[in-house]
């Protein structure tokens, strides 16, 4: 069943629609139709992308079995006569993995679903957000678990274009952004180009150093960054329930600026945005930290091909993502301690604001919780 490429990818496609109808739920019954009607001529074009690349794929092989897919592209791949036959297949790969990383939202094209979010809850908003990056990640995981075999380098590339793409447009959205909905929803996609080009990072090291290991190894080899992107989430999520927790339904903070001086008036939730934003910050030792770090010196590691009795040279497009992952890691930065100066150190919009859904604020130190049980024993193991 999980072999089958059609099953994946309208699996995959369902999962959304079913998420984005629990979204549309939360939305008042006078805006509900309109703003399902935007949200699906919006993501139609890009759904057609990724449904073009696997009818491209499966026909060009003749099967949708991703085990006679993969023996099919290596075989293409080790025997010159047929490499002229890798094109069609190629574009259909391409077309599936740049499908699925626009169809998850990690790359901002899609502005309507911006105008619905400010209807939405920010729990609500965060989750939507969250559950497609983590759909579309198992599905591309999937894909690429599969088809990249050891002479078929368009994965690993198109990945790190993706990878490229994602990281820059959000570190530049990151510094003129004002609202906090919107600078939560990029924490999201910062984190998921990281684990793109960890993904990418390790396709590489699959298909150059490992070519005795079986197409399993880059599964497994991923499922160690999972818990740390996830703890991740749970930081961004945390932060989304605490500021729902000081506004009512449509969410009355908006701004930045409008959660400065919160550890004057509530002690115990402005100390909880303080630790959220700290991990989100890059402290040593926290998950967001080591998705990063990890991710730094798997890519740093990886050298350029060059001739016998040659020094290899330094990957250039591997070295330009690292130091997009530097650049785009200290704005994340920059924001988050923007935010802790404003919380802690300016002078408070309101004096005794009330904590207007206790649930959410109950939620968040949940979440707080959870990471620094899961930071201090990831730190014991060390």
């Amino acid at each position: 069943m999980f072999n089958n490429l059609y099953f994946l990818a309208i699996s995959f496609e369902l999962t959304l629609y079913l998420i984005t109808v629990f979204a549309l739920s939360h939305i008042q019954v006078e805006h509900r139709k309109e703003s399902a009607l935007l949200l699906f001529k919006s993501s139609l074009p890009v759904t057609a992308i990724l449904l073009c690349g696997v009818v491209i794929l499966s026909a060009s092989i003749g099967s949708t079995n991703l085990d006679v897919i993969h023996k099919a592209l290596q075989r293409i791949g080790q025997e010159s006569e047929l490499l002229l036959n890798l094109s069609v297949p190629a574009l259909g790969i391409i077309l599936i993995l740049t499908g699925t990383v626009f169809r998850m939202g990690t790359v901002p094209v899609n502005f309507h679903m911006r105008m619905i979010q400010k209807k939405l809850p920010y729990w609500i908003s965060i989750l939507y957000a969250i559950i497609f990056v983590c759909m579309g990640l198992l599905f591309l995981i999937l894909i690429v678990n599969k088809i990249a075999v050891i002479s078929f380098v368009y994965t690993e590339q198109i990945l790190l274009l993706l990878a490229l793409v994602v990281l820059a447009t959000t570190a530049g959205l990151l510094l003129i952004e004002k609202e906090m909905k919107a600078i939560l929803t990029l924490f999201v996609m910062q984190f998921t180009g990281v684990f793109l080009a960890q993904l990418s990072a390790t396709c590489w090291k699959w298909r150059h150093d490992s070519s005795e290991l079986e197409a399993t190894f880059i599964l497994d080899a991923m499922k160690e960054f999972f818990p740390e992107l996830l703890f991740s989430y749970l930081a961004i999520f945390g932060l989304a329930c605490l500021v729902d927790s000081l506004g009512d339904r449509q969410s009355g903070v908006i701004y930045q600026n409008q959660l400065q001086g919160l550890i004057g008036d509530q002690r115990l939730l402005g100390s909880a945005a303080i630790f959220l934003l700290g991990a989100l910050l890059g402290f040593p030792g926290l998950s967001a930290f080591r998705i990063r770090w990890q991710a730094f010196i798997t890519l740093f590691e990886i050298h350029q091909e060059s001739s016998v009795g040659m020094i290899p040279t330094v990957h250039l497009g591997y070295l330009s993502l690292t130091v997009l992952i530097v650049i785009s890691s200290t704005i994340v930065s920059f924001v988050c301690a923007k935010l802790m100066i404003q919380i802690c150190f300016a002078k408070p919009l309101t004096r005794y604001r009330q904590i207007t859904h206790k649930r959410m604020a109950l939620i968040c130190y949940c979440g707080v919780v959870s990471l620094l049980i899961f930071n201090l024993r990831m730190i014991m193991k060390f």
